[in-house]
């Protein structure tokens, strides 16, 4: 039997070629970008609060909602939507269409994280874990930076909306 005189060309090849990380084939349910959390009076000392920015992108042909996620900032993490200047949970988690894209912002709807273990001030990292219901989770570190308040009333208020 004879043997392939391209095999050690093929060889050769597979040696010189460095591999590419299975991630960059990879095309990820979600994309979020512009991903901060807000410093303010309000997260400047343990057990306060504050929410969570970024825009999300759907990559897929169905519907993503985001559920929220976890840090081990704090122990307390939600949904919310600002209506009528009041800030309140929104229950169900935030609803991404297929192929669109929703921004979390203040005044808007954001992730809100509660109960916090540390002060987050101006500079602050940040390790937060979106979750998702039809798409992967993703952990991003967020930058702490002050912003206008969104015109909305911290007081907390549950719907089952």
């Amino acid at each position: 039997m004879k043997a392939s005189k391209s095999l050690p060309l093929a060889l050769l090849v597979a040696l010189l070629v460095p591999p590419v990380p299975a991630q960059a084939h990879e095309k990820r349910d979600v994309t979020i970008t512009q991903a901060w959390i807000r410093s303010s009076e309000y997260s400047d000392h343990v057990g306060g609060m504050t929410g969570i920015f970024a825009r999300i992108k759907n990559n897929t042909n169905h519907e993503v909602i985001l559920l929220g996620g976890k840090t081990r900032t704090a122990p307390m993490v939600q949904t919310h939507e600002v209506v009528g200047g009041i800030m309140r949970q929104k229950s169900g988690g935030i609803v991404i269409p297929a192929g669109k894209t929703v921004t979390l912002q203040p005044g808007g709807l954001h992730v809100m994280i509660m109960d916090l273990k540390r002060a987050i001030r101006s500079g602050a990292r940040v390790h937060f874990t979106f979750a998702f219901k039809g798409a992967r989770s993703q952990t991003i570190l967020l930058l702490a930076k002050p912003a206008a308040a969104g015109g909305e009333n911290y007081t907390h208020k549950t719907t089952t909306e």
